[in-house]
C-alpha cells in the first residue's frame, strides 16, 4: 500500500520511479524503498515535504537519492520551524546549496562516515548560515520601512504575472508529449524546472481558492 501512494505522490511531482538497474536522469529516481520507508515511518504530510524540497528547487531533482532522502527527511524533523514557518525560504535555501559538489565530497568519506548523516550535517552548516543571514538582514528594515507601499505593488504586480505564467504552463504541460517537458520548458519556454513547477503550483491554488 505504502508503494501505490509513494508512486501516486511521484506522479505529482513529475518524479519517475526507474527500476533498480537504471541510472536516473534529472526527474527520475530509483529509491523507492527509502521513499516508502520514510513515509512509513514519518507519514505522508512528511513524506511530500522532502519530496518538495528535493523535487522543486534548483537541480535537485535529478539527485533523488537514498542518501539525499534521509537526509532532507532528518533535518526537516530538526528544524520544523524553517520548514512550517517559512516554507518559501526553506525551498529558496535549497536553491543555493550546492546539493550535487557536496554529495561527491561526502561520497569520499564513504566507508569512514555515515552518508545520510554527513551530507546532513554538510547542509545544516549551509542553512544556519543562510538563517544567520536573514537576522542580520533584519536588523536593517527600519532604513526601508518608508519604502513598504512600493514593495508591496511590485510584489502584488509580480504575482500576478507569476499566476499568469503558471496557467500557460499548465496550458502547454497538456500539449507536451510524455518525455518532452523537461526539453521544452529548457529550449522553448526558457524557464528552470523548479521555476515552472512554483508558477504552475501556485495557478493551481489560485484555481482552487
Amino acid at each position: 500500500m505504502s508503494e501505490v501512494i509513494v508512486r501516486s505522490i511521484c506522479a505529482e511531482f513529475d518524479v519517475e520511479i526507474v527500476p533498480a538497474n537504471v541510472f536516473p536522469q534529472p526527474g527520475q529516481t530509483r529509491a523507492v524503498a527509502t521513499m516508502c520507508q520514510i513515509l512509513a515511518k514519518y507519514g505522508e504530510s512528511h513524506f511530500r515535504l522532502v519530496m518538495t524540497t528535493l523535487s522543486e528547487t534548483r537541480d535537485n531533482n535529478a539527485l533523488i537519492d537514498q542518501t539525499s532522502l534521509w537526509a532532507v527527511s532528518d533535518l526537516i524533523r530538526a528544524c520544523p520551524e524553517w520548514v512550517e514557518q517559512r516554507t518559501s525560504e526553506w525551498l529558496e535555501w535549497w536553491d543555493r546549496i550546492p546539493l550535487g559538489p557536496i554529495m561527491a565530497t561526502i561520497n569520499q568519506l564513504r566507508g569512514f562516515s555515515h552518508q545520510r548523516h554527513a551530507l546532513a550535517g554538510a547542509i545544516y552548516y549551509r542553512l544556519t548560515a543562510f538563517a544567520q543571514e536573514r537576522l542580520a538582514s533584519q536588523d536593517t528594515a527600519g532604513s526601508i520601512k518608508a519604502k513598504v507601499p512600493e514593495i508591496r505593488t511590485r510584489l502584488y504586480a509580480r504575482g500576478d504575472k507569476a499566476l499568469e505564467i503558471g496557467q500557460k504552463l499548465i496550458a502547454a504541460r497538456s500539449q507536451v508529449p510524455h518525455g518532452e517537458w523537461l526539453p521544452w520548458l529548457r529550449d522553448t519556454a526558457r524557464i528552470s524546472y523548479p521555476a515552472a513547477k512554483r508558477y504552475m503550483r501556485l495557478a493551481r491554488e489560485a484555481a482552487g481558492a
